[in-house]
């Protein structure tokens, strides 16, 4: 379980350099011109090395990928045809990012790398890991799935990554990423990396690592940064639609949403929830009966967008709030402050997100240089971009349910696939398949999310069925293991799904 001293890493390995690669890796490091090693390599690397526990805090394009694949590629024992590295990734697309970095640097090596993500055929990933797959990298729905089947087994683990842990939360992933831990074997490093880490992340750490290390290189020094302050520039009118695209993409747990006045805040508060939000407003004309229901639902974590005003907010505590958004840059510079801390709270991690137009950008640099904030612009989402999040999202849940079918509805269900191939022909039809997933969509990833806490209680685990025929006959066990120590190793033959 993780304790607070992680904030502090006591006796810290010391960082290595470039030179302090086996020669293998060296040679293919510098074949594609690298002569450094970035911070979060020099300082990550030897903590993978020994083995040391450690939640890792950096943002995309530090080197991170690197910094794991390094020692994954000096520790795997080629000679030994089985899953000895896995690396868990929210998405399809860092899977296929990732899966394709480690075959670049371990070209002088016989390590051999899988993919296993959703949305495709099993065929060439099977294929993959009967040639004995040394590393596999995937998203947690899809690696289950093989799990379940028999096709990956991981009693001889050795490695577990998580790479962009608040996304895999933020997917949805964290039933499936519970389950898949009673696959684990006992004895395993684990290492996390996050851009942030908030309550949620800080608990997931808590369950699969052991008494890890904290180790932060957001600004290339080491310290628990509380709150990532973050800003997309969009024009004043396209707010409202900005916003739903960042909160689809960034699938907040829990949001407060800062508006300058009252008409702002009942605006944006119906306009999310005609999207299906689950949001309400928080205004100073609010009768002190709705105002107390409002805040009794945002207290006990029931309600996700509270939107408010400054005036309005005063007071209000939300344990483990993930998210602010200024959706009006405030007034004044010392409001920022205030909006801003009410995330990131207790030593956890949390997101400060400013919309802000040409004027209002100016003010955003004015209080960063003001208060030394490091603020991070980020590209507004497009239409596109959030169709392929959507996508991800809905078929990980999909596939989580099919898993979670038993023998009678999976065959009553059967009977529906020559309709679901019809209903594909004409764009009609499409249309009534599409309404189908979005109201599936609405009720399963717009509704408040579970957030897990450290004891591990907010997802119950998946029920297993026991092994019939052809193997040992012991049941498979249906409680979880608790604290960082992971699950039970059980052969493959006990693993696999009948029927």
């Amino acid at each position: 379980m993780m304790h607070d001293s992680s904030k502090n890493p006591e006796d810290p390995p010391a960082d290595i350099a470039l030179k302090d690669l086996p020669e293998a890796l060296r040679r293919v490091a510098e074949s594609l011109g690298w002569t450094v090693l970035t911070p979060v390599q020099a300082k990550t690397i030897p903590y993978i090395r020994a083995g040391r526990d450690v939640m890792v805090q950096s943002r995309t394009g530090t080197g991170k990928t690197a910094a794991f694949l390094f020692p994954i590629l000096e520790r795997v024992d080629p000679d030994r045809a089985e899953c000895q590295a896995l690396v868990l990734v929210p998405t399809r697309e860092l899977a296929r990012q990732v899966t394709a970095d480690a075959e670049v640097l371990a070209k002088e090596t016989r390590v051999r790398t899988v993919p296993l993500y959703g949305g495709v055929g099993y065929g060439p990933q099977l294929e993959g890991l009967r040639k004995g797959a040394h590393l596999v990298v995937g998203t947690p729905g899809r690696i289950l799935d093989h799990l379940l089947r028999g096709s990956l087994v991981l009693d001889r683990l050795r490695i577990l990554i998580f790479d962009e842990a608040d996304r895999m939360l933020s997917m949805g992933f964290y039933p499936d990423m519970r389950a898949l831990q009673a696959y684990l074997p006992e004895r395993r490093d684990g290492f996390m990396f996050s851009a942030t880490y908030p309550s949620v992340v800080r608990s997931l750490a808590g369950q699969f690592l052991r008494e890890p290390a904290f180790l932060s290189l957001s600004r290339d020094r080491e310290y628990v940064a509380e709150t990532e302050h973050v800003y997309y520039e969009t024009p004043g009118m396209e707010k409202d639609r900005a916003l739903v695209r960042i909160i689809e993409v960034e699938n907040p747990a829990s949001a407060l949403i800062f508006c300058n006045t009252r008409a702002n805040v009942g605006y944006v508060s119906k306009v999310l929830q005609r999207f299906g939000y689950d949001a309400d407003d928080l205004s100073a004309d609010l009768a002190q009966k709705e105002r107390d229901k409002v805040l009794e639902r945002a207290r006990r974590g029931k309600l996700r967008f509270l939107v408010a005003t400054d005036v309005a907010a005063r007071g209000i505590d939300i344990v483990d709030l993930s998210h602010v958004f200024l959706y009006d840059f405030p007034e004044d510079h010392e409001s920022y402050i205030h909006r801003a801390g009410r995330t990131g709270r207790a030593g956890a991690g949390g997101v400060a997100i400013s919309l802000v137009d040409v004027l209002e950008k100016m003010e955003l640099k004015a209080v960063a240089k003001q208060y030394g904030i490091d603020m991070l612009k980020r590209e507004l989402p497009t239409d596109e971009d959030v169709r392929a999040i959507v996508s991800e999202r809905v078929t990980a849940q999909l596939e989580m349910k099919l898993r979670g079918l038993d023998r009678l509805v999976r065959e009553r269900m059967e009977r529906m696939i020559p309709l679901a191939r019809r209903l594909g022909e004409t764009d009609d039809e499409l249309a009534v398949i599409a309404m189908l997933i979005d109201e599936f969509y609405q009720k399963t990833l717009h509704a408040p999310l579970e957030i897990p806490r450290e004891d591990g209680e907010a997802a119950p685990e998946p029920k297993r069925e026991t092994s019939r025929g052809g193997g040992s006959g012991r049941e498979r066990s249906s409680s979880r293991p608790s604290g960082s120590g992971g699950g039970r190793s059980r052969s493959g033959r006990d693993r696999r799904r009948k029927g």
